[in-house]
């Protein structure tokens, strides 16, 4: 790194604990502690793991929802001259690196800085912001590299420079040398020393390994479970802190509290299954309000946006359909007319009728449940993966830090790709059968022709004076609720909280199942409601 760096333009500020007060479930992990992180220097706070450091720094930056059921939190929280208890992400003065970084991996290296640039919150001063591409090349992060490639010191060089292209006041880094060898740790001691000493934030630095990070801490805070307390000590004190402490037998990572026997418990399951339903059903009757792109920065909820169309409606979901809608349009056509009974007698009686109906099928019934059900599977399967890898990524827990809401870049925006998805998608499927059951038609019975399949196939769909087939506002309405329902359902399932792969996969594989479900109940609900009624209505 260079020391020609521009001045951060927010200046570094004390954090203040006051009467502090944090319990996790049963757990009371402080209770009435004061402490102070000073302005411009390097704070320590050391603790075995588990016993509530990673849950305090969650706190801190507001990504738990305190005294809103397992988290609870009182007392004051200062930065400077602010009071930031329950004010929430986005109050613009802490910033995080996190511990498996939370990049944005389908942004560049710059555009990650750039997202976060463009959140940085307005500010009464005039000093302009850290310019992206200067940070990355003092931090020594490639420009030409894609993000999921790089390596993992590159990493968080990126992830460092991110926080400061947001420029917060205080910059927490939870676990930042967990998991590394004593070689990889001390480079990164030195990283966090150097990067501390040009550009001169306070630092909060959360960890439980003690022998590389002590050296660099201006100051050193124990966290001890047994006293609930959170006090400085000195560096003496420091050997004896590595000594293993109790582990708590909560997740204080997460603030959730499940343990194996707990699983196991039928009433469990079924709560959980009861809370999954609430949460859906709650996220359906948001979806109104959903609907209004609610976005920090516009031009990075249009990216979100755009990501989120590739995802659901991209090119391979136009050829995915379009297959599908090809083979019910030459299945509906070819066997309709082969294996009509007494063929030779009954033929030339019935085709227009056959027509007529083959082409009232496809377009008000089995190309919309086939797709419908296509799009369940697929797309919604594509989002919760999607969705679960970032939670699990604690991307997240990114977005939020840098006051972008989850629930406006990506919740609003995947409503939006299902809602357009789901009624282009059906679109494409019917042009692709419409074409091949008039290509099979007119194979078939060349003595007819394409003009007398033109003219049968659209009879029961075309109304004299009117471009648009009838049924056509039964087929959007269901449509529009079918994608409605999948986005809730992707949405909900891919955003509960991931501890591990398997966490995301069966997040996959039930947002597979009750989306498929779901889709094939609107469409028999409908089927009960829009055919109750004389023909041509």
């Amino acid at each position: 790194m260079t020391a020609s760096t521009a001045a951060p333009a927010l200046a570094p500020q004390g954090v203040t604990l006051r009467d502090f007060s944090l319990r996790a479930g049963p757990l009371t992990l402080l209770d009435h502690v004061s402490a102070e992180f000073p302005a411009g220097k390097i704070s320590l706070v050391i603790g075995a793991s588990g016993v509530g450091k990673t849950l305090l720094l969650r706190t801190l930056v507001g990504l738990v929802k305190t005294n809103e059921g397992e988290i609870v939190a009182s007392g004051q929280v200062r930065i400077g001259e602010r009071e930031v208890l329950d004010v929430g992400p986005g109050v613009g003065l802490v910033g995080v690196v996190f511990q498996n970084f939370a990049l944005l991996d389908e942004l560049s290296p710059l555009d990650n800085l750039r997202f976060a640039a463009s959140h940085r919150p307005a500010r009464d001063h005039a000093a302009p912001p850290l310019a992206p591409r200067k940070l990355l090349a003092d931090l020594g992060v490639p420009l030409d590299v894609r993000t999921a490639s790089l390596s993992g010191g590159q990493r968080q060089r990126l992830a460092i420079a991110r926080t400061l292209a947001y420029d917060p006041a205080v910059i927490l880094f939870d676990e930042p040398t967990s998991g590394l060898d004593g070689g990889m740790a001390r480079q990164v001691a030195e990283l966090i020393a150097s990067t501390h000493a040009q550009f001169g934030k306070t630092t909060i630095i959360v960890t439980h390994d003690v022998a590389v990070l002590a050296p660099i801490a201006d100051h050193v805070f124990l966290l001890d479970p047994t006293t609930r307390s959170l006090r400085e000590i000195d560096r003496a004190e420091c050997l004896a802190a590595q000594q293993p402490l109790p582990r708590l037998a909560y997740d204080t990572h997460s603030g959730e509290a499940p343990t194996a026997a707990d699983s196991l418990q039928p009433l469990t399951a079924v709560r959980r299954l009861l809370a999954t339903t609430s949460q859906v059903v709650e996220q359906t009757a948001l979806l109104p309000w959903r609907l209004i792109p609610r976005w920090t920065s516009p031009p990075w909820g249009v990216r979100f946006l755009l990501h989120y169309l590739r995802l659901v409606a991209g090119p391979s979901a136009w050829v995915y359909v379009a297959v599908a809608g090809a083979i019910a349009g030459f299945v509906t056509t070819d066997y309709t007319f082969r294996f009509l009974p007494y063929r030779s007698y009954i033929e030339p009686l019935l085709e227009e009728n056959l027509l007529d109906a083959v082409g009232f099928t496809l377009y008000r019934i089995l190309v919309p449940v086939l797709i419908s059900s296509m799009v369940a599977a697929r797309c919604g399967a594509a989002v919760a993966s999607d969705v679960g890898a970032k939670v699990y990524g604690h991307q997240f827990d990114a977005l939020r830090s840098l006051g972008a809401r989850p629930e406006s870049y990506i919740g609003t925006n995947i409503l939006w790709a299902f809602l357009v998805g789901i009624v282009g998608l059906n679109f494409i499927a019917f042009v692709a059968a419409r074409v091949v059951s008039l290509v099979v038609f007119a194979a078939t019975h060349a003595d007819l022709g394409p003009f007398f399949w033109q003219a049968h196939f659209e009879a029961h769909l075309r109304v004299p004076g009117q471009w648009w087939y009838l049924g056509t506002g039964w087929l959007i309405g269901k449509l529009l609720l079918c994608g409605a329902g999948l986005a809730a359902i992707s949405y909900q399932l891919g955003a509960r909280p991931k501890h591990s792969p398997a966490d995301v996969s069966r997040g996959i594989t039930s947002t597979v199942l009750w989306s498929t479900l779901f889709v094939l109940l609107i469409h028999m609900l409908f089927a009960l409601v829009e055919f109750d009624k004389p023909p041509g209505s």
